[in-house]
């Protein structure tokens, strides 16, 4: 036993215990708020979520909000609607606009939220279970781990109050340097890609309509993405290409956008303010259960941004871990617990593999487009594109794709999968 553990001072006993209070692990703890479950999270976080992150929804995720009776709590909040995208030319020609209504889904939007307030309307949503205990922010610093499960669990504040946790199922959503991921020596697949993102604010251009649309821009010298916040601004989001890192961090205001306009003339003059520069990689666990213990979110898998689909991967997957959780009777039971887990890892490994496949498609397509031949790669997709807008099998495979609604298994095409 560690000496962290031996130091601890109180000790929490708990029927669930969710490590990390991100996005996925506060999402788990806001559908848990009626139930009969005592839940701890721990979560490190002093402030709030990077606010230039995943700022949306999925429609299939706003449908499962509904269901949970949360979703108008994020619109009292201040979330908007994302309604459509298109893709458009450097030169004006529209290659592809599209209404995610045309398709029939309860919730025919993107729910377009701040990243850094996500968490913690979760955590809001959650903390009407009188069961429900946040230490926040407190660090985990050590386990009890016995034959693969986790017995407890030392979190540290950082005052250096010591508390023990123990639980019979834990659920870890610690993103993608996940301690317990690493403590349980789950095997991971690991891919890092070439090119980072760089993420800029902006005002929302005026002339940009409808304004409630996602927007991508192609040139032959790469792609730019626009999409709204609900502040009156801009997310501007590319691929760092030949002109490299250092030069996005040394440019003057003046020379993004004059960058930016030669892909969205639309940008033209447009005031800057870099967001962050984020590395692109993907890890995924080539296991989600250990003993008592699961991996959601980030822990489970960190993905390329290409698509638009890592934090809502992370919340699409708790329905059906909901849906398997043991009762608070037979939490007493390990190998009820560890069926359970397994019984939810049959059901959601599957769907992630497919996600990620087809999420990993669309990465390449994007590191090729800010690769050397990006010209050549640039054509073609615009290609691709047009045949999505002409070919309405295709068009409706894509739109079930782009909104979390998968249709059947079928080969894979860049045509349909590199938006």
């Amino acid at each position: 036993m560690s000496a962290e553990i031996e130091s601890a001072t109180e000790t929490i006993d708990a029927d669930i215990v969710i490590v990390g209070g991100g996005v996925a692990g506060s999402a788990m703890a806001a559908a848990l708020r009626n139930s009969d479950y005592k839940i701890v999270v721990i979560d490190k976080r002093t402030a709030p979520l990077d606010s230039a992150r995943g700022d949306n929804f999925t429609p299939a995720n706003a449908e499962i909000f509904s269901q949970w009776g949360i979703l108008d709590e994020f619109i009292k909040r201040g979330a908007t609607k994302r309604v459509g995208a298109e893709f458009r030319t450097s030169a004006g020609e529209v290659l592809l606009t599209s209404s995610y209504s045309e398709i029939d889904i309860p919730e025919p939007y993107f729910l377009v939220y701040h990243h850094d307030l996500m968490a913690e309307t979760f955590q809001e949503i959650a903390s009407v279970n009188p069961n429900y205990q946040l230490l926040q922010p407190y660090s985990v610093k050590g386990f009890e781990i016995e034959a693969g499960s986790i017995k407890s669990i030392t979190a540290t504040s950082n005052d250096g109050k010591n508390i023990k946790v123990r639980a019979p199922l834990v659920i870890a959503s610690d993103g993608s340097t996940s301690n317990i991921r690493a403590a349980l020596g789950f095997p991971t697949f690991e891919h890092p890609y070439q090119h980072n993102l760089v993420s800029i604010f902006a005002p929302y251009p005026k002339e940009l309509t409808p304004q409630n649309y996602f927007y991508r821009y192609s040139d032959p010298s790469g792609h730019v993405i626009i999409q709204h916040r609900n502040n009156g601004t801009a997310k501007v989001i590319l691929a760092v290409g030949e002109e490299g890192m250092p030069w996005w961090k040394s440019a003057t205001p003046e020379q993004r956008a004059e960058f930016l306009a030669r892909r969205a003339p639309i940008l033209e003059g447009i005031e800057t303010e870099m967001a962050g520069f984020y590395p692109a990689r993907m890890i995924h666990a080539l296991q989600y259960v250990s003993g008592n213990t699961v991996l959601i979110g980030d822990a489970a898998h960190t993905i390329h941004p290409a698509r638009g689909q890592g934090l809502n991967m992370g919340i699409s997957a708790l329905p059906n871990l909901l849906a398997k959780l043991p009762t608070v009777a037979e939490l007493k039971d390990p190998n009820k617990v560890r069926e359970a887990l397994l019984a939810f890892e049959a059901i959601q490994k599957p769907l992630y593999e497919r996600s990620i496949a087809r999420n990993h498609v669309a990465a390449m397509d994007m590191e090729a487009a800010a690769g050397e031949n990006h010209e050549f790669v640039i054509k073609r997709q615009d290609e691709a594109l047009r045949k999505v807008a002409a070919t309405p099998a295709i068009r409706r495979r894509y739109l079930h794709e782009s909104t979390g609604y998968p249709l059947p298994s079928s080969p894979v095409t860049n045509a349909q999968y590199l938006v």
